[in-house]
């Protein structure tokens, strides 16, 4: 057995300071690097994969999130990455658990041991853009339950927005198309922040529809919108039958996948907006992705808004693109 220097390993849940000069975190944007003994990992997983590796469909199944193992002597290697989750128990044997636990702080112990806590999480703790996370429970049937009664959404939770929050600063950090969104709000009412390369594509002024879009790979936003609707009931079924309707007009025919369709709600800024993932195809060429389509109505300029944003990948996974792009539709404004 090899012997491990627990030094090494700081403090996880201590007050740590790199000064101003931290790293950029490395690795995967959806790997959660986890380190965690084989026992207690085939005791949990099963209920804790459920509640966090949720499937996109690209076409391919795509996993907003997925967990990926290594051991102690790669923590040094892994520490400074994206996603990374430490899960123990306080009576664990194992070199693992002891490799955990040596260095946990006294406060940490006393919170999981009086059963205040049991998850804890810190977003840019060795790294910039990175989600650090520690599952420490008293015992792994303590673990397990709460990983049943809400403990795996909560860690759901924690590494989506820490992912949000590192995709809207890499998509934003360099530089933006700040006089396009400008010019986009001064003639239309509304816009977005715009990444750099984003470019207007085409614009129907008789039929208020714009797209804009960037290559390498394609993604294309799709904007429509008409005058009121306030008191129109505007569902699932109505915002497929208008993506048919632009798809013909704007997109060389282009069809949906109803099969596909997953119909659900986000939040803007406070503000409830639907939503629809789902595939798009081509009835001649070999063309198709994912789409992911927004809907809703804006009281400030009275108006209805369709948003869709699709990509065309090829070879590449895809969620983390549509995922970006849903970022970008989300700093949708009608008012500055």
């Amino acid at each position: 057995m090899k012997k491990y220097i627990l030094p090494v390993l700081l403090s996880l849940f201590v007050l740590f300071s790199c000064g101003d000069h931290k790293p950029l975190a490395g690795g995967s944007d959806i790997a959660i690097m986890t380190l965690v003994n084989d026992d207690l990992w085939d005791y949990i997983q099963e209920d804790l994969r459920s509640r966090v590796e949720y499937e996109i469909r690209t076409p391919q199944i795509e996993q907003l999130f997925y967990f990926s193992r290594f051991q102690p002597e790669d923590y040094r290697q892994y520490r400074d990455d994206k996603l990374v989750l430490l899960i123990a128990t306080l009576d664990g044997k194992d070199r693992i658990s002891k490799f955990i636990q040596a260095s946990l702080s006294e406060s940490v112990r006393e919170q999981v041991a009086s059963g205040e806590r049991v998850f804890f999480h810190e977003y840019n703790k060795f790294a910039r853009r990175q989600t650090y996370m520690l599952l420490l429970a008293n015992n792994r049937e303590e673990m397990l339950e709460y990983i049943k009664e809400g403990g795996g959404a909560a860690l759901y939770q924690a590494v989506n927005k820490g992912f949000l929050s590192s995709q809207f600063e890499q998509l934003y950090h360099t530089a933006e198309e700040k006089a396009l969104s400008d010019a986009l709000f001064d003639q239309y009412g509304f816009s977005f922040r715009l990444p750099l390369d984003y470019q207007i594509l085409e614009v129907d002024t008789a039929r208020n529809i714009l797209l804009l879009g960037r290559a390498r790979p394609q993604r294309n936003i799709l904007v429509y919108w008409y005058e009121g609707g306030f008191n129109r009931v505007i569902d699932q079924e109505w915002a497929l039958r208008m993506k048919y309707w632009l798809m013909q007009n704007m997109m060389d025919r282009i069809y949906v996948e109803k099969s596909y369709a997953r119909y659900r709600t986000v939040e803007w800024g406070g503000v409830i907006v639907h939503n629809i993932r789902g595939l798009w195809g081509h009835p001649t060429k070999l063309l198709g992705g994912p789409f992911s389509l927004f809907y809703f109505y804006d009281g400030v300029t009275n108006r209805t808004y369709i948003i869709d944003c699709m990509l065309f990948a090829p070879g590449e996974s895809k969620a983390v693109y549509l995922r970006q792009m849903e970022i970008i539709a989300s700093t949708f404004y009608t008012s500055k």
